[in-house]
Formats: C-alpha cells, structure tokens, sequence
C-alpha cells in the first residue's frame, strides 16, 4: 500500500466520570441489618424456593424515599455510595458520590436444601438455647421444622434461578452470581457471643443429615453439594453471556467459606472447586479465598505450598484450570499481621498452618500471589481504619490486589470521600504495618481537586483510554485492506478478564449504513501498568492495538466516507448494544451502536 495512515482528530484526554461498563465497578450488595419475614438479617440472598408453596423473599432495598422494597434480579440503578449510617428502613448514601452500578449482586440461599440449613433467625437461636440447655448435645428432634431437608434442587427451583439471570439478560449489567445453604446467616449468631451455631452444608454429618452422599440412582459417586452444582452446569452455559464470574460459596455461613468445620476442612475445597471449573463455562472466573485455592492446588498437583510461600507460586497460564481463579475480599482492607485480621486475605489459613508455626500468614505474601493471578477480586466493602483502607494507601492497596468490584453499600465510603485528591495528600509517604519503606502513590492530575472516591470508583477494574488511532485515509473499495493502529491505557487497577469480541465497524457519514468486521484484537491484552501508574504520561503504560482487513470482509461497502468505531462486548452477548465497553475518552461513545468512535476513512472507487 506504502501511504502512511493518518492521525485521527480525536479527543484522548480521559474524561474523570462515572462509566458503567460490564464487569467491574460498583455494585448495590445489601446494605443493613433489617427486618424481614424469616428475621433480621444484614445479608439478604435470594431464598430459592422449593416450589410454588415455598416463602419466596429477594432482599430488601430502597424503592423510593423511605419505602424499603425488593429485589427482583436486575439491581442496577444509580446509587450514592454508603457513608456508614445506617438510617433503615430509608437508605442515605451519605458520601454525595453516585455511581451507576453494571453488577448485579445475585446471591441464591439454597437453605431450603440442605437439613442443617435454618430457616429464619428465631429457628437457628431457638436450636441454639435448646442444644445448651441439653448440655451440649443434639438430636434429630430439635431441628424439625427448623430446617430444609437435603434432597436435589427441583425445576420449580431451578427455574426460579433462570428467571432472575433473564432479568439480569433483559437490564444493562452482569450478574455475580453466589450459592449457599446460608445465604442470610441464619447458622450464626453475630454481636455479643458471636459464634456457629452449626454447619449449614448438606454434607456435614448430624443426626439430622445421617450422610452427605447423594443418594439418587446413578449419582451416588457424589456428594450433595457436587449434585447441587451439576444441575446448576446449564444454567451457567445458558447465561454464559450475562455472568461475570461465579462466587464458589456453599460453604460456611453467608458462604463465606470460614467458621463452619466443612469450610476447614481442605478436602472440601478440592471436590467444591473441581466441580465448579466443571460446570461453569471456562471463560468465567471462580472466586474463593486463598485458603482454599491452596487447598485445591495441592491436592491437584501434588504440592505442599502454604501461607509461607505462596508468592512463590509462578504466575498461572491464560488457559489453565489454576488461572480461572479470583479471590473474594469479604472485609475489604481489613489489616493484620495475625490470621484474626477478620478479613479474607487471612481465610483459609488455619487449615494450611505448617507444625510449630504459630501462623505463617504474611499479608503482604497473599497480596503477591493475588496480583499475579491477574484476576477478579471482589470486595464486600468495610474499608478498614488504617494505612490499607484509608487513602492514599488504599491506592497503592488496590493497584496490589487488582480490585474490580467493590459493594457500594456496605462500609462506610466517606473516608474516601472527605479526601481531597491533590498532589499533597496523594503523594503523601505511606506507612504500611511491617514494613521499613514508606509507599507512595501516583498522582494522576485528571482528578485534581476532585474527592478520592471520585478516583476510586472510576479507578476499580479496567478503564481504557484511546491515546492514540491512525487510520488510512482511503482504502480502495476493489481489493482495498483498511489499516487502523492504535495506543490505548488502561488506567484502572485491574485488567480485563473476560474475554471480549472486538468488532470493527464501518459506519455511512451519508445515510448512516453499518458494515461490520470481526477485528482478531484480544482486548485482555490492555493491560494496566504493574506499578500502578495511570498517568497520562506514561506512555510506557500505553499499549499497542490495531488491525488490517480487507474490505471484502465488512461485506464490500461502496465508496463513500465513513465513521470507524470498535464495538466491545461478550463473544456470546444477545443483545445489540447492552454490556458494551466504552473507553473514557470524551465524544467517541456512539451509545445507540455501544461502540467507540476511533477514526474515519473514505473509501474510493
């Protein structure tokens, strides 16, 4: 061709705002203790039900000001981040930082099918008084009609569950999908003398739950949980497109996989995260605890690592089972040296302790492993009060982890928005526990003067921005091949980790006719710079993209000048223009196409 392609007129400077795209960013988790129908409870679950009879409950949530009402599967709607008051039943954000979340938190309660699951609060503290006042010891009498029975999950069931990933499919997000036999914590009692109350998993043994294997002809090689997640395997291929990654749960209270002595039990991480990688489509993430994928990783490939050197564990290959592996944060920022941190860097611990160490957890060793893993972390919220959860440490804190989705309504977010982002404060040397070197954060002058959680929320997960785009003028409509080349930075703490369709498109300047070509781009290789550092002159941050098609390929349009746009969205996305990336820049989204503006040519005859 020999011409030399031409700089595009466009606008590469970010624009600081809020931009929902799929799979990262804020998302609307429950956000109080309130009061429902099976009692007070501050994590509401789906309650999955058994059939048309059951008590049917999706969670509570604001409708409208001072009118709590309920969930019903797509909960996307913009929100103001929680500033810690709880002000039930009326939700007040409190920060005056909004969000429009593109997650929606599914979390399905299957504690109508496990016989140690309670049903409501009063069943599971009614079971406790009683247990005491035996001395300590159970009978199969005192959990009638106090809990589920185990048995498989019916179609009434199942189609309950379908009906809400198509709400999810109809609206503009994803879903986080979570399953557990506990999803409003009803096995546990919190606050004063907080402890278990008993394991909610069907394969826990007591006299009410005689055994843990399924007990259906020709599935007798598996246990009840294993069955469990073998009928949920077509709902995840069904709703592949609309999933963005799958919480493992079931285990423990709120399956948060702790506390429970199957959620201890390292044998109960292997055939647990076996059959999820079996049942849930290999483009999507697993999130679990370190604990527990260590747990799985030993037991699958003959190893013996721990807490101790787990950032010695290589980086994982795109491709293998271990890679498919992200990592639920469920007290975001939490900060310890000990494993009673209360957050989940620490989970998992206890069960991989190595003889006459009174620990082996170094926090700074899990946050090692976690960034290479190069996967989704997911954080319940809290925002510890110390040099991890308050900023600018909480900079360098999610630039480490990779922070992708955070609950906007779960913590208290005011410490991050009664910081100012200047160059002051951001810049200011940063003291983490344990260690002799002071931190620093990156000041990105985009944000200045703006709040820092302005910064963080548009910050979590991947955000591109086109830094460049040369494109060739003309491209002859007889055997022409059109040529696009392009810088793009991905300043967000994390990377994209489902893989995406790019699409180039050729739109009409007259009469506005689309012709469309698959690209070949990989958009997971937009990677964030690893130290961290998203400013806008960091080109070494900027990474290369682009492509060479043959006109031929976009269905030979006829000569004419045209718009080039780059549509980016999920391989097996239904919809049109629903779940389409969108790059920070100003004046090149096209939200009718859900695709970005990156260039123009003419094509001749």
């Amino acid at each position: 061709m020999g011409m030399e392609m031409a700089l595009q007129q466009l606008d590469y400077r970010e624009d600081p705002v809020d931009i929902p795209n799929p799979d990262r960013g804020p998302y609307r988790g429950r956000w109080q203790r309130t009061n429902t129908p099976f009692g007070v409870t501050p994590e509401v679950d789906h309650r999955v039900p058994v059939d048309e009879n059951s008590a049917r409950y999706h969670g509570a949530t604001l409708v409208s000001d001072g009118v709590v009402g309920v969930v019903d599967g797509d909960d996307i709607e913009p929100t103001e981040f929680y500033g810690g008051e709880n002000m039930a039943p009326r939700y007040a954000g409190g920060t005056n930082v909004w969000a429009t979340p593109s997650i929606a938190f599914l979390g399905f309660d299957l504690c109508n099918f496990s016989s140690n699951a309670f049903l409501s609060r009063q069943a599971g503290l009614d079971f406790d008084r009683e247990r005491e006042a035996n001395g300590g010891a159970v009978s199969a009498e005192m959990f009638a009609g106090r809990t589920g029975r185990t048995g498989p999950l019916t179609a009434y069931a199942l189609d309950f569950i379908r009906e809400l990933l198509q709400k999810v499919r109809e609206g503009d997000g994803v879903a986080l999908v979570k399953f557990s036999y506990d999803g409003n914590g009803f096995n546990y009692v919190e606050g004063e003398g907080e402890h278990l109350i008993y394991g909610p998993e069907p394969t826990y043994i007591t006299p009410n739950n005689p055994s843990g294997v399924c007990d259906l002809p020709g599935y007798t090689d598996m246990n009840w949980i294993e069955y469990h997640i073998s009928q949920l395997a077509p709902i995840f291929r069904e709703y592949e497109d609309v999933i963005f990654c799958v919480k493992t749960g079931m285990l423990g209270p709120w399956g948060e996989q702790h506390t429970s002595p199957v959620a201890q039990d390292p044998a109960a991480y292997k055939y647990l995260l076996d059959a999820y990688l079996e049942a849930v489509p290999a483009s999507r993430a697993l999130l679990t605890h370190a604990g527990g994928f260590l747990a799985w990783y030993n037991a699958t490939y003959g190893s013996n690592y721990s807490f101790f050197d787990i950032d010695s564990l290589p980086a994982p290959e795109r491709g293998t089972p271990q890679a498919r592996f992200g990592f639920f944060n469920d007290s975001y920022a939490a900060g310890g040296e000990d494993l009673s941190d209360n957050g989940s860097l620490s989970e998992g611990g206890f069960m991989l302790r190595v003889d006459g160490d009174p620990d082996g957890y170094d926090r700074y060793r899990i946050l090692s492993w976690i960034n290479r893993q190069n996967s989704v972390v997911q954080g319940e919220g809290g925002i510890g009060d110390n040099a991890f959860g308050r900023l600018p440490g909480a900079i360098v804190e999610a630039a480490r982890l990779r922070t992708a989705a955070l609950n906007m309504r779960h913590g208290d977010y005011s410490v991050w928005s009664r910081f100012t982002y200047n160059e002051s404060s951001v810049c200011a040397p940063i003291y983490f526990p344990g260690s002799d070197t002071p931190a620093k954060a990156f000041f990105d002058p985009v944000y200045d003067g703006r709040n820092g959680l302005e910064y963080m929320r548009d910050r979590l997960g991947y955000r591109l921005v086109l830094r460049q785009a040369y494109a060739d003028a003309t491209v002859r409509a007889d055997g022409g091949r059109l040529r696009f080349a392009g810088k793009l930075q991905n300043v967000g703490f994390g990377n994209i980790v489902n893989r995406k369709r790019v699409t180039a498109i050729l739109r009409a300047q007259e009469g506005g006719a689309l012709y469309e070509a698959q690209s070949g781009i990989d958009a997971r290789d937009w990677q964030a710079a690893e130290d961290g550092d998203g400013r806008p002159d960091n080109t070494a941050g900027w990474r290369d993209f682009g492509f060479e098609i043959e006109l031929s390929a976009f269905g030979s349009p006829p000569p004419g000048a045209y718009d080039i746009l780059l549509k980016i969205n999920d391989p097996k996305e239904q919809s049109a223009n629903r779940r389409c990336v969108r790059f920070a820049n100003r004046g090149i989204w096209d939200a009718a196409l859900g695709a970005n503006t990156v260039g123009a040519v003419t094509v001749t005859g």
